[in-house]
């Protein structure tokens, strides 16, 4: 009988490189795939500030064309930017044509929460006072959140100008009895 045994030797080090080698090579293709593959729209907003800006942008032209005289601001929603120290926080205020319907701050960093721990409750309570008054007048804030207070009243009085319904000439309406913007 004659029997062709061959006999393999694999070194096991190498095999375990080349198994290594291998997987890495398939993550590395699926990473490139997914990445630059075509990606189908979703119905969520979209996450980053330039493509809040434009859509926000679009709903303040589409709402400014609709907008009756009556109004006071132009409905959409108006940010302004807040700068703490060498950081941003977006300040977001969403209006229809006669009411502030939300304010809060968007895109709120975790640094910026750690070193400023009176934003976010400070913001809170202007904003319940804001959004029941429907107005920047007689809002009271407390003397420990003086500064907080100033620079979130500043940044809402700014978005809001930015918000509010303009006449024919390019200049704001006011209502001296009120002193309410339209």
């Amino acid at each position: 009988m004659s029997s062709n045994t061959k006999i393999v030797v694999l070194r096991s080090k190498a095999l375990v490189y080349a198994l290594v080698l291998i997987i890495i090579s398939v993550v590395i293709i699926m990473t490139a795939v997914s990445l630059f593959a075509p990606q189908k729209e979703s119905a969520t907003a979209p996450s980053s500030g330039e493509a809040e800006s434009e859509e926000s942008t679009q709903t303040q032209s589409e709402a400014s064309q609709t907008v009756t005289s009556q109004a006071i601001y132009t409905p959409g929603i108006y940010t302004a930017a807040i700068k703490l120290g060498n950081v941003n926080a977006e300040l977001q205020i969403t209006v229809d044509a006669d009411r502030i319907n939300s304010i809060s701050l968007a895109n709120l960093d975790e640094s910026v929460t750690t070193l400023y721990p009176l934003m976010q409750p400070t913001l809170e309570e202007l904003s319940a006072s804001i959004l029941e008054s429907q107005s920047l007048e007689g809002i009271s804030y407390d003397d420990e959140n003086r500064y907080t207070s100033m620079l979130l009243l500043q940044a809402i009085s700014t978005t809001l100008d930015k918000a509010a319904v303009q006449n024919e000439t390019g200049s704001l309406e006011t209502d001296a009895a009120t002193g309410a913007i339209y």
